[in-house]
């Protein structure tokens, strides 16, 4: 990969949208927050950015990639369906080049994940089946490999330099399967622990576990089967610094409905979770309204999304105040540099990537931002 400034697109918001209040402080365990909508008209808008996957490029997008963009404006995916490597492509879209291949040997992949951009411009890349997070340079070489071991990372954040990653997912906690973030160092050895969740089989099929930092320094978590998020301090405590949560009647975790596909998602997931000026942003999948009708048709893992809406939330995390959500026809996930939302899309018989920028958009925006300044 080429090294090259870093072009990203304008930022629509133009929004006072500034740091938010200060976080609750560490040393106290938090009550819980209740999340409750504000009025006022502020929504989730998209801006398409570009698409990836063209007719005769190498590789596939695949049914269930992972993107991240890089320090140098350059796109990262990795999909199971392309056995280990990872494709790049330019800042307009173009395919540029690939890397890395199949197996457990040192810079071999078997799934690999979340791939996150070091701040050295590095990429850190995990992988669910070897259970490790690969680092590799901006041309793709092997730099570190740490050692996940027992924990089934899906998500993870990179703390400070490097030396340190949440990571969460699920593993064996006290004889129970449990959702868990653990923080590691480079070594692969546990440093603590961000709570444990014990949790169902179905869940572990479903459950997506996002994980993001706020501008404080903590570290932020999903609760399995649950619409509620918990901060927690990466040095350490029994106790969450924060809790969002409350009851949400349309956050349905399953199992799938009766008569979907049995590798169908569950009703509602949280796919993705990401701080922007201080206000929580998180995508969740729903059933989409004409699901039984998508179910029928028996679709193939990339017709699955068909089954899938998305609702977007932007929630102040110091008063719970929902400023704006929005609902849209298609699953979106997050991406590894937290700034862009994409979906999968078939067109001409191939999967294809669309990126877009998310942005709050509406009169009454700044209003409902009560911490924002």
């Amino acid at each position: 990969m080429r090294r090259t400034p870093m072009v990203r697109p304008g930022n629509p918001w133009r929004l006072a949208l500034a740091a938010c209040a200060a976080m609750p402080s560490p040393t106290l365990a938090q009550s819980l927050i209740p999340m409750v909508e504000g009025p006022g008209a502020c929504a989730v808008e998209l801006r398409e950015v570009l698409r990836l996957g063209a007719p005769g490029d190498p590789g596939t997008i695949g049914s269930r990639p992972e993107i991240t963009r890089t320090s140098a404006g350059e796109y990262i995916v990795a999909s199971v369906e392309n056995r280990g490597q990872l494709l790049v492509f330019d800042e307009e879209g173009g395919f540029r080049d690939r890397f890395g291949r199949g197996g457990d040997g040192p810079g071999e992949f078997r799934v690999p994940g979340r791939i996150r951009v070091g701040p050295d411009g590095s990429l850190w890349v995990l992988d669910l089946v070897n259970r490790r997070i690969t680092q590799m340079s901006q041309e793709g070489g092997l730099l570190e490999t740490t050692d996940v071991r027992s924990l089934h990372g899906l998500d993870f954040v990179t703390l400070g330099a490097g030396e340190r990653h949440a990571v969460s997912g699920f593993g064996q906690i006290a004889d129970a399967l449990s959702a868990t973030t653990h923080v590691i160092d480079s070594d692969g050895n546990r440093r603590t622990s961000l709570g444990a969740v014990p949790v169902a089989s179905w869940v572990v099929n479903f459950f997506r576990a996002p994980i993001a930092l706020d501008g404080q320094g903590a570290v932020w978590t999903t609760r399995a089967g649950e619409y509620g998020f918990e901060a927690w301090d990466p040095e350490g405590g029994s106790e969450p610094v924060a809790r969002l949560g409350g009851d949400t009647q349309w956050f349905d975790p399953g199992p799938p409905q009766p008569g979907a596909p049995v590798s169908a998602p569950a009703p509602s997931i949280v796919i993705s979770l990401r701080f922007d000026r201080g206000l929580l942003w998180v995508g969740t999948w729903v059933a989409d309204e004409d699901w039984e009708a998508n179910a029928a048709a028996a679709p193939s893992p990339l017709d699955l999304d068909r089954l899938l809406d998305t609702i977007l939330d932007v929630i102040d995390p110091t008063s719970g105040r929902i400023i704006a959500r929005s609902r849209r026809d298609e699953a979106l996930r997050g991406t590894g540099d937290d700034q862009l939302l994409f979906g999968v899309r078939e067109e001409g018989g191939i999967a294809r990537a669309v990126i877009f920028e998310p942005a709050l958009a509406g009169p009454d925006c700044l209003a409902t931002n009560p911490s924002g300044r």
